[in-house]
């Protein structure tokens, strides 16, 4: 099956979520990947900024919501899912790859829609039993924002 031609625009967020190969966990500690993912989305972001206004991390995959200005959602994904799986084999001395498939993207084109989006994506946590309370998961932007938290990049 072929993967759907991308929808590049700036006018709508896109929800985007990537999961690990044959949907196994990480191979590091989640805190760790966490580290990793915020290099990472700073990278991305200083090659192709995006107006990331939402990102959770799970045991094996990530949430993201983002905009982007420059109408360019697959450079600034190549930058991120490259730089991510790099980071991860260096630090577990894996070869193959990290992630089961390219990731998959949904454009969140009205506003009823972007609502539940955000909510899915930070009730994630939640739904997997990995926390109490969506602010308390810790790797995730909603804990950073609420806390006042600076992240290494802008959040939206």
């Amino acid at each position: 099956m072929s993967r759907k031609n991308i929808i590049r625009t700036s006018l709508h967020p896109y929800h985007v979520t990537i999961r690990c190969n044959n949907k196994e966990w990480f191979d590091l500690p989640l805190n760790t990947v966490w580290e990793i993912c915020l290099k990472s989305l700073t990278f991305a972001y200083s090659k192709h900024p995006a107006h990331i206004q939402a990102f959770v991390l799970m045991s094996n995959h990530y949430h993201l919501q983002l905009w982007t200005p420059n109408q360019d959602l697959d450079r600034f994904m190549f930058f991120l899912n490259s730089s991510l799986s790099k980071l991860i084999r260096v630090k577990t001395n894996r070869i193959n790859r990290i992630f089961g498939d390219r990731y998959k993207w949904s454009l969140i084109s009205d506003q009823k829609y972007y609502y539940q989006v955000l909510k899915y994506i930070y009730q994630n946590p939640l739904r997997a039993n990995f926390c109490d309370k969506c602010e308390d998961y810790p790797y995730s932007t909603l804990t950073y924002f609420l806390s006042g938290k600076k992240l290494p990049f802008p959040l939206y």
